[in-house]
């Protein structure tokens, strides 16, 4: 049998809990060790998943460390396990930059070692049966698709919100719509944008107050490298919606796809000539368990498509679509960048 690789995770927080449901179900994963610079929440998280150790932030020992601190924390979390050696996988974003980004590619692959990145929900049956469809032609050739997260921003549920208001929507929300086209509809090629923000003061849960300089409101029209035309709107602005999360339109029928910052949910299409919807049949991804942390299996397992690459893309197109929403001119997005075949 092959060996369960060793897993660590570095971040206790309200993610981890997600991921540790997952991963301690495979039997492909050993978590043996956790920290967080909390050190409490770190012992009482190893205790509700039986994870042996908790150390210092400083002394992870693993095969792969499960990088889900706070995004400021990210990158350099990041490269001090890569520079001992050890394979990372990271919750969106990667870095807070491109450049970032790139440096943490860099030397993963002067290392020998691997870097995955969330998001992972592309990998689920949802987006993994709409994929299926795509390829076969059910909808005839992609020409166009439309992507939304319109909300009133997550001062609703989180206690502390003020991170999530560093990012921003497109941040923080658009890896899991952009992570999705991309694979289903290839690379971004250009971009346009265009960012607003109506409300700069807001309440968290418990009626404090606070502010955010961020824009809460982004629009962006995207081209994917063979010519397929995406409007994606991502908002921490908007009270109510009717709008679909995701939509692919082709030249012999439509896709509806469900929220695509969940594992689960019903894909509809209707075909040209159809006069109503009809469910695509889930299309199970090849994993013992599906859930948030289904790209660690990815790294650990292959064929890595939750890649640093992707992540790394999806950072040049946001920074597109923050440098053209100031320069009201279009912005073309660097190929995928591949140091190796890591």
């Amino acid at each position: 049998m092959r060996r369960r690789v060793r897993c660590a995770i570095a971040g206790c927080g309200m993610v981890a809990e997600e991921y540790a449901q997952t991963l301690r179900s495979s039997r492909a994963i050993n978590l043996v060790t956790c920290a967080d610079i909390d050190v409490a929440r770190a012992r009482a998280f190893a205790r509700r998943y039986s994870i042996p150790r908790v150390v210092s932030p400083g002394q992870l020992d693993a095969d792969v460390v499960i990088v889900l601190t706070p995004p400021e924390h990210h990158a350099d979390v990041a490269r001090s396990a890569i520079e001992a050696g050890m394979s990372v996988y990271l919750e969106k974003p990667l870095a807070r930059t491109a450049s970032e980004a790139e440096s943490l590619l860099a030397l993963a692959d002067r290392r020998g070692v691997l870097i995955g990145a969330a998001p992972d929900t592309f990998l689920a049956p949802p987006i993994q049966a709409a994929a299926e469809a795509i390829t076969a032609g059910l909808i005839g050739e992609p020409i166009a698709a439309t992507a939304a997260l319109l909300s009133p921003g997550p001062e609703r549920w989180h206690p502390r919100p003020e991170p999530i208001y560093d990012l921003g929507p497109l941040l923080d929300m658009g890896p899991y719509y952009l992570t999705a086209l991309i694979h289903l509809l290839g690379p971004i090629a250009t971009v346009h944008g265009a960012i607003c923000g109506s409300r700069p003061r807001r309440t968290r849960p418990s009626g404090a107050e606070f502010t955010t300089t961020t824009a809460t409101h982004v629009e962006a029209l995207l081209e994917t490298a063979a010519g397929v035309s995406i409007t994606l709107t991502t908002s921490f602005d908007t009270q109510a919606t009717t709008r679909p999360h995701l939509e692919i339109y082709g030249t012999d029928g439509t896709l509806v796809l469900p929220d695509p910052n969940f594992h689960e949910g019903t894909v509809r299409i209707r075909r040209q000539g159809e006069n109503d919807w009809s469910a695509l049949t889930p299309k199970m991804p090849g994993f013992e368990v599906v859930g948030r942390g289904m790209g660690v299996l990815d790294l650990i397992n292959g064929p890595r498509r939750a890649s640093g690459e992707t992540a790394l893309h999806l950072l040049h197109v946001i920074e597109a679509v923050q440098r053209t929403s100031v320069s009201n001119s279009g912005s073309a997005v660097p190929a995928i960048w591949r140091a190796g075949q890591r």
